[in-house]
C-alpha cells in the first residue's frame, strides 16, 4: 500500500511500528521547510493507524459465531481474494447459504453485506448487479436510504448497478499475492489528479502504480496520454505501440497514435489512424476533431466542417468545436469570395449550394438567398434547394414560406424514384430530417405541440438520434413537462454518456420540479467526473441557497473564487445570499449591474436570466428604485415565457397602469399554467373591483374562497358586498370572521360600516371605537384613511357634537386632505357658529392654495352668506364671478328663485342643466327648474321636468340604493308635488322619513325630507301644518332660527335645503 511506502515500512497492523516509522521520517521532514511533504507524511500516518484498527476489527469479526457472522466470514474471504471477488460463481455460492435463503434472515444478511461494503467497496459492477437481482436493492431503495448513508447507496449501489466500474476489473491479469486493494486506492488517487489537470503529479503516481507488479492496460493508456500532454511524444508512442493488440480498442490505441502523429506533423499517417477510428466509431469526437484540423490545413474546408456536423448531431458541445466550426465557415466564405474576385466564379451546383448553406449558417441570409435563387431547380438539385430555402425562410422568420418549402421537400422525397434518391446525400433525402426541420419551424413559430408531433415522426425513424432527442427536450422543457424531460435525458445518457447537455437539462428539470436532493446528487456526479464543470457548481450552489445552507454555499463560491473563477453566475448567487441575509441594497446593486451587462451583451453565460429579472423586480417593487417593472418583466419572460413570478409582476404592473384587459389575460394565463397558484382568482377579482365591476369581482372572490384563501380574501368579499349593498351576505361574512379572528380592527371597522348602513348609529359607534383603540395601540395594523371621518359622521348622527368635531379634525390631520375640513365647517354652520365656520373656510382655502377671488372661494363665500341669511351679499358675490362653472350657476339660480327673480333664475338653471346633461345627475336641478316654472305659471314645462325626475328614479329595484333611500324617495316626493299628485308625494316623503338615514348623512333626522313635507303643506295651503313642521325642523337644526322675517321665504329655503347646499358638499 502506498501509505506504507511513504512511511518506509512493509504493510503492518502493529501501531508501534507505524509510530516509530512516522517519527523517523518526521525527523527529516520539517513542516516549515517542506509543508507538502509533511502533510503527505501526516496523512499516511493517520491512514496507516486507521488501517491497523480496521485489521483489528476484522479479527474481532472473525470470531462472530452467529449465523450471520459465520456467513460474513465467508464473504470477507471471497472479497479478500481478488480473483474470487471477480467471480460471479463465488458470490452465487455465498447466496446459497441458509441465511440468504431463509426469508427471516435474508434481510439481516443483506444489511450485514451492505455494512461490509461501506468499508470494502472496490466491487465489479457485474457483482453488484448480480447481488441486486437477489436482494432487490433497487426495489427496496427507500428502505436502504433510511438505514445507510445516502452517499454510499448512491455512489456504490445505484451507480454500481447503472454504470460499469472503472477501470474494468475484467482486464486485470490477476495474480495471487498482489495487493489489488491498495493498487485501486492509488489508481483512483492518480485519476483524481488527472481530472484536476495536475499532469506532473499524475505521472509520478503512475510510476508508483507500476511498483505493485499489477498489470492493467488502462495504466499504459493513461501514461501515454499524460506523456502526450507533456509533449513527450516519442515516449508516448513507444508505450501505446507496445500495448498488446488485444487491448487496442479498449485503450483507444489508434486514436492516440493519430493524435501523436498529427502533433509530430505526420498528417498522412495520422489521417489513416483517425479514419480507422471513425470507421469503427463515426462520431468519435477526438478523431473527428483531429481529422477536421488536418483537412482545414489542407484547404478541404467543407469536408472538415462535415466532420464537426457529425459531432454536433450527437449532442456534443465543446468551445473548441464551436470555434473550429466558426473558422471553417469563414474559410469557406473567404475562399468563395476570393475566387469571385479573381473571376474564378464557375462553380459546380453542389459547391454553390454548400456556399449558400454557409452564408445561411453565418446569418448572412440575403446572400444565401441570392446564391440559392441563382441555382436552377431540376431533378438533381430540387431536394437540396427546398431544404435550404426552408431553413433560410425559417431564419428570416417567414414561417409560412419555410413550411411551404419543407412540404415541397417532403413531397419531393416521397415522389422521387430510388434512382434519383441515390444521387443525393443522406441529409437531403432522409424524411427524418424533413420532420426535424418542420419541428424546428413550428417551435420558432411558437406552436410547440405541432413541433412535438413532427419530432416524434423523426424519432419513429431514428429513435436514438441525439440531435432529435435534444430538441425534443428543449420543447418539453419550454412546455414545463419536466418529468418527460428527465426520461428523455436518461435515454440520451444511455445512448451517449458524453452528451453534457443531457445532464444539464436533467439537473434543470429536477430543480424545477423541486427534487432538490436528486438535482444536488446529479451535480455531484458530474463534478466527480468533471471537477471543472462550472454549470454543475452553479446549480449545486443554487440548491444550497434554496435549502438555506448558506455557509456551505459561501464555501463553494469561495473555493471557485480562489481558483480565479470570474463568472456572472457567481455574482448572481452572491446577490441571492446577500438577499437572504437581508443586505438588500447590496443585492439590488448586483442585480442591476448584471442586468446592464446582460442587456449590453447576452453571451448565454447566465444560467438564470429570468430569475435575475425576477429578483431585481422583487427588490425594487414598491420602492423609489428606478426601473420599469413591466419592461423588466417582459425582458425576463423572453428567457422563460412561463415564469410564474415574472407573469405575476407583469399582471400586477398592468393593473397599476389600468391596462385591465391585459392584466386579466395575464392572470388567466397564470391560472391556465399553474391551476393551484392560489392567487389568480383574487387578482382577477381585484381587476374587476378596480373598475367598479363589483358583480364580476364578487364572482372571482367567491372562486378564490372556494379554492384556497386567506383571511384577506374574506375582507375583499366583504368590501365588494358592501359596494353591492348585499347586506345579508356582508353580515354572514362578518359573523364568520368574528368567530375566527381575535381583535382584528378591520373586522370591527366593517361592523361599524354595516351598522351605520342599517342606521344603527349606536352599534356603529361601538364598533368604530373598538377598531380605533386597536389601531392606535398596535403596530400590526395600519388604520384605514377614513376611520376617523366615518366616526365623526356617526357621532354627528348621535348628536355627539364635540366628539364629531374631534374626530373630523383627527381625520384631517391623518389625511392632510383639505376637503376633509368641510366636514368641520358643516358642523359649525349647522349649530350657527358662523364665525368659526368662516375660520375653517379660510383654513380650507389656504390649504387648497386658493385666492379669495378664485371661483371656488367666491362660490363658498356666497353659500356661507346664504347660511347667514345675508342674501344681498350672496347675490353680490355670485355676480362678481368670472366664467362661473355649472355648479355656480345652479347655486345662483336657486338664490335668485328664493328672492323672486324667477326669469333670471330659470335662465341660469337651464344653462346649468344643459352643461351638466351628460356629466352629472341633474335631478336636483330638474326639481328646481320645475318649481321655478310653477311660480312662472308654466305648468306644462314644470311637469316635464318633474316627469324627467320620475323617469330617472326607478323604484322597482332599490337594492343598490339602500344606502341612500331617503335621498331617492325625496326626489320622487318633490316631483309628485310639482305634478300636483299630493297623495303620492306624501307617500314617498313618508318613506324618506321612515327609511334608514343615508349613509353619509350627519343629521339626527332627515331634514331634507321634513322640508319637503313643509313645502307640500305650503302648496296645499295648510299654513298651520307648515308652522308645525318648521318648529320641528328648527329644534333639529339651529341654523334655521336665524332670520325668520318671511315665513314664505323660510319655507322655500328649508324645503329646498337639499338643492341649495346649506351644507357645502
Amino acid at each position: 500500500m502506498r501509505i506504507f511506502k511513504i512511511l518506509g515500512i512493509e504493510p503492518t497492523k502493529n501501531e508501534m511500528e507505524i509510530k516509530e516509522a512516522y517519527l523517523n521520517k518526521l525527523s527529516d521532514t520539517n513542516p516549515e521547510d517542506k509543508p507538502e511533504e509533511f502533510m503527505q507524511l501526516r496523512k499516511a500516518y493517520e491512514e496507516a493507524i486507521e488501517y491497523a484498527n480496521q485489521e483489528d476489527e476484522e479479527d474481532t469479526n472473525e470470531i462472530d459465531n452467529t449465523e450471520i457472522g459465520l456467513w460474513m466470514a465467508k464473504v470477507r474471504e471471497v472479497y479478500n481474494n481478488f480473483r474470487a471477488r471477480n467471480d460471479i460463481n463465488a458470490w452465487s455460492e455465498l447466496l446459497k447459504d441458509d441465511v440468504c435463503q431463509n426469508i427471516e434472515t435474508k434481510t439481516d444478511a443483506r444489511d450485514a453485506l451492505l455494512e461490509f461494503f461501506m468499508q470494502n467497496y472496490y466491487l465489479p459492477s457485474a457483482v453488484i448487479r448480480f447481488l441486486n437481482e437477489f436482494f432487490n436493492f433497487e426495489e427496496d431503495i427507500d428502505e436502504l436510504y433510511e438505514s445507510f448513508p445516502a452517499e454510499f447507496i448512491d455512489n456504490i449501489i445505484v451507480d454500481g448497478i447503472k454504470y460499469d466500474e472503472y477501470p474494468s476489473y475484467s482486464l486485470f491479469e490477476i495474480k495471487d499475492g498482489l495487493d489489488y486493494e491498495a493498487f485501486l486506492t492509488d489508481f483512483y488517487e492518480m485519476n483524481r489528479k488527472y481530472r484536476e489537470r495536475d499532469i506532473e503529479k499524475t505521472y509520478d503516481l503512475l510510476q508508483d502504480l507500476k511498483e505493485y507488479g499489477i498489470y492493467h492496460p488502462e495504466v499504459d493508456k493513461k501514461e501515454a496520454v499524460v506523456l502526450y500532454n507533456l509533449d513527450r511524444l516519442d515516449e508516448a508512442w513507444d508505450i501505446i505501440s507496445n500495448i498488446d493488440p488485444k487491448y487496442n480498442e479498449v485503450v483507444e490505441a489508434d486514436l492516440l497514435k493519430g493524435m501523436i502523429l498529427a502533433d509530430k506533423g505526420q498528417n498522412e499517417e495520422a489521417k489513416q489512424y483517425y479514419k480507422t477510428v471513425l470507421k469503427r466509431e463515426p462520431s468519435n469526437v477526438m478523431a473527428c476533431e483531429g481529422l477536421c484540423i488536418i483537412y482545414k490545413n489542407e484547404g478541404r474546408f467543407a469536408e472538415a466542417r462535415e466532420l464537426l456536423t457529425v459531432i454536433n448531431s450527437e449532442g456534443y458541445e465543446y468551445e473548441e468545436i464551436d470555434r473550429l466550426f466558426d473558422e471553417l465557415n469563414q474559410d469557406i466564405i473567404n475562399d468563395y469570395e476570393n475566387k469571385v474576385r479573381l473571376g474564378q466564379d464557375k462553380f459546380e451546383t453542389d459547391k454553390l449550394l454548400e456556399i449558400a448553406h454557409t452564408y445561411y449558417i453565418v446569418d448572412r441570409l440575403d446572400e444565401a438567398y441570392n446564391i440559392a435563387n441563382s441555382i436552377e431547380v431540376d431533378e438533381n438539385t430540387d431536394l437540396m434547394i427546398y431544404r435550404l430555402f426552408a431553413r433560410i425562410y425559417l431564419d428570416m422568420k417567414k414561417y409560412d414560406e419555410a413550411l411551404k418549402y419543407a412540404d415541397m421537400w417532403k413531397n419531393g422525397i416521397e415522389n422521387a424514384s430510388e434512382k434519383k434518391l441515390n444521387n443525393f446525400a443522406p441529409k437531403y433525402k432522409s424524411m427524418e430530417n424533413v420532420y426535424f426541420t418542420k419541428a424546428w419551424i413550428y417551435n420558432q413559430k411558437g406552436e410547440n405541440n405541432n413541433a412535438l408531433k413532427e419530432l416524434n415522426k423523426s424519432l419513429e425513424i431514428l429513435p436514438n438520434d441525439v440531435q432529435f432527442l435534444n430538441m425534443k427536450n428543449k420543447i418539453l422543457f419550454a412546455n414545463q413537462q419536466y418529468e418527460e424531460v428527465i426520461k428523455v435525458c436518461d435515454k440520451i445518457i444511455e445512448i451517449n454518456p458524453e452528451v453534457s447537455e443531457a445532464y444539464m437539462m436533467k439537473i434543470r428539470s429536477l430543480y424545477e420540479l423541486e427534487y432538490l436532493k436528486e438535482a444536488f446528487d446529479e451535480c455531484n456526479d458530474i463534478l466527480y467526473k468533471d471537477p471543472y464543470n462550472l454549470f454543475a457548481y452553479i446549480y449545486k450552489i443554487r440548491i444550497l441557497i434554496e435549502v438555506e445552507e448558506i455557509e456551505m454555499a459561501k464555501e463553494e463560491i469561495k473555493s471557485l473564487r480562489n481558483e480565479d473563477v470570474e463568472n456572472q453566475n457567481l455574482d448572481f448567487l452572491e446577490a441571492l445570499i446577500l438577499d437572504y441575509e437581508d443586505k438588500r441594497e447590496e443585492a439590488t446593486e448586483i442585480y442591476k449591474n448584471l442586468i446592464k451587462k446582460l442587456e449590453e451583451e447576452d453571451d448565454g453565460i447566465l444560467a438564470f436570466p429570468e430569475e435575475l429579472y425576477f429578483y431585481y423586480i422583487n427588490e425594487i417593487f414598491n420602492t423609489d428604485e428606478e426601473g420599469d417593472v413591466l419592461e423588466l418583466a417582459q425582458k425576463g419572460l423572453k428567457y422563460s415565457p412561463k415564469h410564474q413570478g415574472l407573469l405575476y409582476y407583469k399582471g400586477i404592473e398592468l393593473s397599476i397602469r389600468e391596462q385591465y384587459n391585459d392584466a386579466k389575460e395575464t392572470f388567466e394565463y397564470i391560472a391556465q399554467l399553474y391551476p393551484d397558484n392560489g392567487y389568480s382568482d383574487r387578482k382577477i377579482g381585484d381587476i374587476y373591483n378596480d373598475q367598479d365591476l363589483y358583480e364580476k369581482a364578487l364572482e372571482y372572490y367567491n372562486k378564490q374562497i372556494e379554492k384556497e384563501y386567506d383571511i384577506d380574501d374574506y375582507f375583499k368579499r366583504v368590501q365588494v358586498n358592501l359596494e353591492l349593498l348585499n347586506l345579508d351576505d356582508l353580515y354572514k361574512d362578518l359573523v364568520y370572521l368574528d368567530k375566527n379572528l381575535k381583535d382584528d380592527p378591520r373586522l370591527y371597522e366593517y361592523f361599524g360600516i354595516y351598522y351605520n348602513m342599517i342606521d344603527n348609529a349606536k352599534k356603529s359607534y361601538e364598533y368604530f371605537i373598538k377598531a380605533k383603540a386597536i389601531f392606535d395601540n398596535s403596530d400590526e395594523y395600519e388604520s384605514s384613511s377614513y376611520l376617523e371621518g366615518t366616526l365623526g359622521l356617526v357621532c354627528a348622527k348621535l348628536g355627539m357634537r364635540e366628539d364629531a368635531m374631534k374626530y373630523y379634525r383627527e381625520n384631517y390631520e391623518n389625511t392632510n386632505d383639505p376637503s376633509d375640513l368641510i366636514d368641520i365647517y358643516n358642523q359649525y354652520v349647522k349649530f350657527g357658529d358662523f364665525d368659526k365656520g368662516e375660520e375653517i373656510l379660510d383654513e380650507y382655502l389656504a390649504a387648497m392654495n386658493k385666492s379669495k377671488l378664485s371661483a371656488e372661494a367666491m362660490s363658498r363665500m356666497a353659500n356661507l352668506n346664504i347660511e347667514k341669511r345675508n342674501m344681498k351679499a350672496a347675490l353680490k358675490t355670485f355676480s362678481l364671478m368670472v366664467k362661473p362653472e355649472p355648479d355656480h350657476k345652479r347655486d345662483r339660480a336657486k338664490l335668485l328663485f328664493y328672492t323672486g327673480n324667477y326669469k333670471k333664475a330659470l335662465k341660469l338653471i337651464e344653462e346649468a342643466i344643459k352643461e351638466l346633461q351628460f356629466v352629472a345627475d341633474n335631478r336636483a336641478n330638474y326639481i328646481t327648474a320645475g318649481r321655478i316654472c310653477l311660480e312662472l305659471g308654466d305648468k306644462v314645462k314644470a311637469h316635464s321636468y318633474a316627469k324627467k325626475v320620475i323617469e330617472l328614479t326607478p323604484v322597482d329595484n332599490l337594492k343598490s340604493k339602500v344606502d341612500r333611500l331617503p335621498y331617492i324617495y325625496q326626489y320622487l316626493g318633490d316631483a309628485y308635488i310639482i305634478l300636483g299628485e299630493y297623495d303620492k308625494a306624501y307617500k314617498y316623503i313618508d318613506k324618506a322619513l321612515t327609511s334608514p338615514r343615508c349613509f353619509f348623512c350627519s343629521e339626527v333626522k332627515c331634514i331634507d325630507a321634513m322640508c319637503s313635507l313643509a313645502y307640500l303643506e305650503y302648496v296645499k295651503g295648510n299654513i298651520d301644518k307648515v308652522k308645525a313642521h318648521l318648529d320641528e325642523i328648527f329644534k333639529l337644526d339651529i341654523s334655521t332660527l336665524i332670520n325668520k322675517k318671511s315665513k314664505i321665504f323660510l319655507i322655500f329655503i328649508k324645503s329646498l335645503k337639499h338643492v341649495i347646499s346649506i351644507s357645502i358638499p
